[in-house]
């Protein structure tokens, strides 16, 4: 069965997205320009509706390559 994405939860600094052993930070300034208000539930369902996106730009991050737009602003944190 493939990987799936955890929503790690919405803080100060963007969304927390975990994929596998990885971790990534869609930042605020993504959210804001992919949706009018960005609450815990729209980043939420936003980051579910683009999982298999954000699953392969989090796999280009680890291999370090940028990933295609928007998600060229997420940033890979660590590992979880």
């Amino acid at each position: 069965m493939a990987q799936e994405i955890e929503i790690l939860g919405l803080g100060p600094k963007g969304l927390g997205i975990g994929y596998g052993p990885h971790a990534a930070l869609a930042p605020m300034s993504l959210l804001e320009r992919e949706m009018a208000d960005v609450t815990e539930d729209a980043a939420s369902a936003w980051a579910s509706a683009q999982r298999h996106e954000i699953a392969l730009a989090i796999g280009k991050l680890v291999k370090g390559e940028q990933p295609p737009a928007p998600f060229d602003a997420m940033v890979l944190e660590a590992e979880h």
